[in-house]
């Protein structure tokens, strides 16, 4: 099972494809053309929701886990 952060700057692709978190890092493994499954903005609390990928079936954490990483801190406030 693999797990990664949302691509902060687009949230529906795959960060297999795109690359998890902010998008100068790379990832190792790919994934030609992957998406989230559904509508993933759908509904009040869509920032809290793990999603999975429909090619790859990569787990994606919630995109509130960027406010645990420091460079988001650093980059906003810095």
């Amino acid at each position: 099972m693999r797990i990664s952060r949302p691509d902060y700057d687009k949230a529906h692709r795959c960060p297999g494809w795109s690359g998890g978190g902010m998008t100068r890092y790379a990832t190792v493994r790919r994934c030609d053309g992957g998406y989230l499954h559904g509508d993933i903005y759908a509904g009040r609390w869509w920032r809290f929701r793990m999603n999975r990928c429909d090619t790859c079936d990569l787990l994606v954490l919630p995109y509130v886990v960027r406010y645990l990483d420091w460079r988001t801190w650093f980059l906003r406030w810095g």
